[in-house]
């Protein structure tokens, strides 16, 4: 007989024997019936040639070669017990891993900041790569692992991924301060008649915005279309644009920009801000931090 053939689960029988000499307390301590103990040592017996426990009176007193298998086998099983279940050691104030993200300008200009000066006092030596999203491959580089977390809007369930809701966020109409065109209360004719920035956070074709007016049987004038975030509210404080833009950028915009923030004469629905990634990240030491941190820390992020 040769390691092939041999049943290596009985080597979790031996070394609980070696430790117990009880047929009984093995069972016990195995979750095994007392046969199902009595059954493997046959086999042990028989696959190793030896008796290797030698009844004596209740208890059972090892062989020489029970003796000698004993501190490897034990070596052996605790060994394969940390590779095969045991969570690596991991710290997030001594590593310096690189984790890969993705997200829109919403999120490099929202909160990405302050997750990286949060992270400066917390995980100093922690690095981080932000990538934008590539819609036709959003979920092809979290399977391939080039992308360890995602972040994304108003998703549906997606087998094999886990999408969790961080926040909801409002939308807002910002207009040029000085516009006398646009006032607080915009109504619908304004603003179809208004020129319009469309920010596309993932450039997918259309709009939420664009296919609600089409089902009134209207449409808006898009001068310009734009992924870039950041750009937006130099373009319409210089010019008589109008844009819906997420209202924690409205708000902040505002404060720096010529720059006014008006309601919008239709109701959006509220942005879900999500968090995405694969299932194979689940039970990553390192990745469920980086998921824990964000989630609680959320609120304060996102200002």
């Amino acid at each position: 007989m040769n390691v092939r053939n041999f049943d290596l689960n009985l080597l979790v029988v031996f070394n609980d024997l070696i430790n117990t000499y009880s047929v009984s307390q093995t069972a016990v301590n195995l979750g095994l019936s007392q046969p199902a103990v009595s059954h493997a040592l046959k086999r042990l017996r028989e696959g190793l040639e030896d008796d290797l426990f030698i009844r004596t009176g209740r208890e059972y007193s090892p062989t020489p070669k029970a003796v000698e298998l004993s501190g490897f086998v034990g070596k052996y099983l605790a060994d394969l017990d940390d590779v095969l279940f045991k969570k690596p050691d991991w710290g997030p104030r001594t590593s310096s891993q690189n984790f890969n993200l993705s997200g829109t300008a919403f999120d490099s200009s929202s909160w990405f900041p302050n997750l990286m000066m949060a992270l400066k006092v917390d995980a100093p030596k922690v690095k981080m790569t932000f990538r934008g999203i590539i819609y036709e491959e959003f979920l092809d580089r979290m399977v391939k692992g080039k992308i360890d977390l995602s972040f994304a809007g108003n998703l549906e369930p997606i087998n094999n991924f886990t999408v969790e809701t961080l926040g909801e966020n409002q939308f807002s109409l910002i207009a040029c301060k000085f516009s006398t065109k646009f006032q607080q209360k915009l109504s619908l004719k304004k603003y179809l008649e208004a020129e319009h920035i469309l920010y596309t956070p993932t450039e997918k074709p259309g709009s939420e915005v664009d296919s609600y007016l089409k089902s009134l049987g209207h449409t808006r004038k898009i001068m310009i279309k734009t992924s870039y975030l950041n750009s937006i509210p130099e373009l319409v404080s210089k010019r008589d644009y109008i844009s819906i833009v997420p209202t924690h950028f409205a708000k902040r915009v505002v404060k720096h920009y010529s720059l006014k923030e008006l309601k919008i004469p239709f109701k959006i629905p509220v942005f879900k801000h999500q968090m995405v990634w694969h299932k194979s990240k689940d039970n990553s030491v390192s990745h469920e931090w980086l998921r824990n941190y964000i989630r609680s820390n959320y609120k304060k992020l996102i200002v």
